[in-house]
């Protein structure tokens, strides 16, 4: 069995620009820089979905997604400092389409997690930043790339 590779999954991804928002990701985990790679990939998933859920409406004229992101924008709208609606948006897309199951769904609520982990400043007990682990780190990769990022639309 051939060995997992973060560079031929990154490949594989669907959307274009969702591909160039990786290689920033890819970069960070590259150079060490795992808290910069956390925040950004959980970034690239947001908008990942976003760019899946406009394709389903551009292609098929996809009710459930045409409303998600009605909603979302509303949201967006309504309060431009709050990042609420990404969680929202995580939410309806698991509930209303067939983009994640439930382990994908999960795997992005830990990815949430560990966003907010490594982008405001936790401090542990010697008063220093929450530093993801390089496996964790990569685990998200490989969860975000096989669960998302590498799936068409539909």
């Amino acid at each position: 069995m051939d060995e997992f590779s973060l560079e031929r999954m990154y490949e594989r991804i669907h959307d274009g620009r969702t591909r160039e928002y990786f290689r920033e990701v890819l970069s960070s985990y590259s150079n060490g820089n795992y808290r910069s790679a956390v925040v950004m990939l959980w970034s690239v998933a947001i908008c990942d979905l976003v760019y899946k859920l406009q394709s389903l409406v551009d292609l098929y004229e996809e009710k459930s997604a045409k409303a998600i992101l009605k909603e979302i924008s509303i949201l967006q709208e309504n309060d431009q400092r709050t990042s609420s609606w990404e969680l929202k948006l995580l939410e309806e897309v698991s509930l209303k389409t067939s983009l994640l199951d439930s382990a994908e769904y999960e795997n992005l609520r830990f990815l949430l997690r560990q966003r907010h982990l490594s982008a405001h400043p936790v401090l542990n007990s010697e008063r220093e930043l929450h530093a993801p682990n390089k496996e964790t780190v990569r685990s998200l990769l490989r969860n975000t790339l096989e669960g998302l990022l590498t799936k068409p639309p539909i």
